[in-house]
């Protein structure tokens, strides 16, 4: 019998010793595959996080919020200034403009309420007040009640009216081309109830016919009661060539988010204001970082502890047969050879532990996963609670990245966790091979 088959014999030669020995192994190698299948599918969300999150720029022109403040819209030049910066992989610009009585013969839907009357009052009172500076204050209830006004949109990207992040909903008709300057229109589903329009519909606006092209939805009624028209058709119908008052640009990565910043507002000077979502972003991928970091961590103290596991079964195993190496020396055999003989006994106990293992890993690797994500979800969610506001508002998304995290087992995974028991074993008969090297045959029998 050569020293291979010796091995493999001895390794089941006390069944109760060495069950015990696989089973522990097989519990040590089954969590190393569940650790290193959470930690590759972690990582994999991590990459799609940094590509999806937080990586869309605000560029407004500066001191403007919405249809208030002062300062210049934005330039054809500064769009493309925008364009060309590093790291930008997308832009999408919009012009918008409101329309009164005199500019559409379409009538407006969005009922102003107290908070948008007092918004539009100054301009309807502003023409009775300024006839003479020393004229009385006219008085609230004295001040005409304006008229309500229809919103318009002109951008490169109709998704970007979305008010999810996700593709604008055409409840009828067809999409507009954003790059063409065709008098067309998409119009909100509530604008379009209260005048009657449908696609194919037509209306008046800037003195021009204007097409329907399609309804639109959104769920909300500011948006719902507006026009979406392409950028170039707006810029000429409002006499504003090449200007835009609004620009969202998307970085390849969060990672590039701060430089990009740094880098616009270099090129743009104080001609712009830039918002980003880099703290959001940073605030999901650190969450996720940390359950990456908390699987590697399993992958390490589970193959400390097979290592030792095996460490330790073949130290006491030597010792018990210190006797019977001593005659196998006596009588002729090598130190390689009995090295061999025990290597192939822990090679034999961890392969069975690590086909249980494997099997192991392969049921509880996505609870594991489950399990890892849902603790640090709950983690952070309570965290979050006792902190502003704002951050508070910014959890949706890191929620939604959280629970997208799904567990996957890949060949390279899989392979990293078969490697890892042939370094258990490797590692597990080190000590042994050495305390075999250092038996003397004379002093063992002269024990014996």
């Amino acid at each position: 019998m050569n020293v291979v088959s010796r091995g493999i014999k001895n390794a089941l030669r006390s069944p109760v010793r060495s069950g015990a020995i696989v089973l522990m192994l097989a519990i040590s190698i089954g969590l190393i595959l569940s650790m290193l299948v959470a930690k590759s599918s972690v990582d994999n969300k991590i990459a799609e996080v940094k590509a999806t999150t937080g990586t869309s720029l605000t560029i407004s022109p500066a001191g403007v919020r919405g249809f208030e403040g002062g300062g210049d819209p934005l330039t054809s030049d500064q769009l493309a200034t925008i364009t060309n910066t590093a790291h930008i992989a997308s832009t999408s610009a919009t012009l918008s403009d409101q329309m009164n009585t005199s500019d559409t013969n379409l009538t407006a839907s969005l009922e102003l309420g107290s908070f948008g009357a007092r918004q539009q009052r100054i301009e309807s009172s502003s023409t009775s007040s300024s006839t003479t500076e020393s004229s009385t204050t006219t008085t609230e209830a004295a001040r005409p009640t304006p008229t309500p006004r229809t919103s318009v949109t002109g951008t490169t990207n109709q998704n970007s009216v979305s008010t999810d992040g996700s593709a604008l909903k055409i409840t009828s008709g067809d999409s507009i081309d954003g790059t063409s300057s065709d008098l067309v229109a998409l119009v909100g589903s509530t604008l379009a109830t209260k005048n009657n329009l449908t696609a194919g519909s037509t209306f008046t606006a800037y003195n021009k016919t204007i097409a329907v092209k399609g309804i639109f939805e959104t769920d909300n009624k500011f948006q719902d009661s507006g026009i979406i028209m392409p950028l170039a058709t707006v810029q000429t119908l409002t006499d504003q060539a090449g200007s835009v008052n609004s620009v969202t640009a998307t970085v390849d990565s969060s990672d590039n988010v701060n430089a990009t910043v740094a880098a616009l507002k270099t090129a743009l000077g104080d001609k712009a204001d830039i918002t980003s979502q880099a703290e959001q972003a940073a605030t999901s991928v650190s969450s996720l970082e940390s359950i990456s970091s908390l699987a590697l961590a399993g992958v390490v103290g589970a193959t400390i502890a097979g290592a030792i596991i095996v460490l330790l079964a073949m130290i006491m195993i030597v010792r018990e047969r210190r006797r019977e190496i001593g005659v196998i020396k006596a009588i002729g055999g090598t130190n390689a050879k009995i090295i061999t003989q025990f290597v192939t006994e822990a090679l034999t106990l961890t392969i069975i532990g690590s086909i249980i293992g494997l099997s192991l890993g392969v049921l509880v690797s996505g609870p594991m996963t489950s399990s890892l994500v849902s603790s640090q979800d709950s983690n952070k969610t309570s965290t979050t609670q006792a902190g502003p506001r704002a951050i508070r508002g910014g959890m949706s998304q890191i929620k939604t990245n959280f629970s997208q995290v799904t567990s996957s087992l890949d060949l390279e995974v899989f392979a990293a966790a078969v490697g890892i028991t042939f370094i258990i074993a490797i590692v597990g008969s080190a000590a042994p091979a050495w305390f075999i090297a250092r038996i003397r045959p004379a002093e063992v029998l002269r024990t014996e």
